[in-house]
């Protein structure tokens, strides 16, 4: 579930401003209201006045794609706050952009074809001048899904199994600015609490009996490396993150293993176009749970579809900006996954690739929002998206 949870949340929060960029500018109006939606800068559609007041809160409607479970939709809202050091620059001039990473509250709820559903919150915020930066999340969720197995088991995997997974997630994350670098090193706190059931009534191939009512808890370090100019919608810079987190019994958890994630995510402007790359790895070792099991995560394929205990993505990205508000995304993808770094060479890749558009919804945040359609071998998806889908 833990997994899963995550798929769900990135397309959760790649639905963001959804509600208001359907409304367009040709929904605005002349009015105290209606004018803080409009830029008064070039006169476009623009939600950053909007967001800087201490009222301004996004009802947010969700739309899920994700064939893992089905089509869907809900509700969130979320209040995003500007840092302090930069509130009485909001106060003399709204339209300012915003320099220093803003913090976002919200709750969420979402229910899917398929009666997977989901209900949620958290907080993600900085501090400090950008010295700290902390993410919780906790949530509540019911997933129908299939299991394709683990690249070691023997599990059918072009059938899949059904099962139902439901159970209580939590996630703390602390990190602090090295200096004045943009190096950041902390600490994270995962607790999952599961129950699992198969439709199969029979041994399940790669899933042993102790892994159908469990709990797993992780306590991990993060380093991370952030020079990107913007956290939401980056055109320049790097980030990088290694991220070793050791799952054990003295954490809460019924499990003795650890995965360490190891990723990179590049942009470069050349000229009118914003050239990304994205590089990931997924490691496991010990007694990994089939729930918490890597899966390639690329635009176009389904979560949980292909499982490993190493995973390897790699995804490239361009972003056309035709004028200062619309741009044109193109990208594609390659994953593997294997039983061990080793074989990865010896597994097909699994590659996904298509394209979108974009559109500067809050210039004061510097956040694009849009639509993707991307291909994979088993599905075409559509994908709603705020800001970077790598995340």
């Amino acid at each position: 579930m833990r997994n899963t949870s995550r798929s769900l949340n990135l397309h959760i929060n790649s639905l963001l401003l959804t509600s208001l960029l359907v409304c367009g500018p040709s929904a605005v109006t002349a009015g105290a209201f209606f004018g803080k939606f409009i830029d008064p800068v070039n006169g476009k559609f623009d939600v950053s006045q909007w967001l800087a007041g201490r009222s301004g809160f996004l009802p947010i409607p969700l739309i899920i794609s994700d064939p893992a479970v089905g089509y869907g939709g809900g509700l969130a809202v979320a209040f995003l706050h500007d840092p302090k050091d930069e509130e009485s620059k909001a106060e003399d001039d709204p339209n300012a952009m915003l320099h220093l990473p803003p913090s976002v509250s919200f709750v969420a709820g979402a229910y899917t074809e398929n009666d997977s559903w989901l209900l949620g919150g958290g907080h993600i915020a900085s501090w400090k001048k950008d010295t700290i930066r902390y993410t919780g999340i906790v949530g509540y969720g019911d997933f129908n899904l299939r299991f394709y197995g683990v690249e070691s088991s023997i599990t059918p995997r072009e059938v899949g199994l059904n099962f139902n997974i439901q159970g209580f997630f939590l996630m703390q994350e602390l990190i602090f600015r090295v200096k004045k670098s943009n190096f950041f090193v902390g600490g994270r706190y995962s607790f999952l609490s599961s129950d699992v059931k198969f439709k199969l009534q029979d041994q399940v191939p790669g899933v042993s009996d102790d892994q159908f009512d469990s709990s797993t808890g992780g306590l991990g370090l993060i380093v991370k490396y952030d020079s990107r100019d913007n956290i939401m919608s980056p055109s320049s810079g790097h980030y990088a993150k290694f991220e070793p987190v050791f799952y054990n019994r003295a954490f809460g958890g019924d499990f003795n293993y650890t995965k360490t994630k190891l990723s990179n995510y590049s942009y470069w402007p050349v000229s009118d176009v914003v050239l990304g790359l994205r590089l990931e790895g997924d490691f496991t070792s010990g007694d990994v749970p089939f729930y918490d099991a890597p899966y390639i995560e690329m635009r176009g394929v389904p979560a949980l579809r292909h499982q490993g205990e190493d995973v390897v993505v790699a995804e490239v990205e361009a972003r056309w900006d035709i004028d200062p508000r619309w741009s044109l995304v193109g990208f594609i993808g390659s994953g593997w996954a294997a039983d061990s770094v080793s074989n990865i060479d010896n597994n097909d890749s699994i590659i996904a690739g298509g394209g979108g558009f974009r559109y500067l919804v809050a210039r004061r945040y510097g956040m694009r929002m849009g639509l993707d359609i991307a291909r994979g071998p088993d599905d075409t998806v559509i994908y709603l998206a705020v800001g970077s889908s790598w995340n």
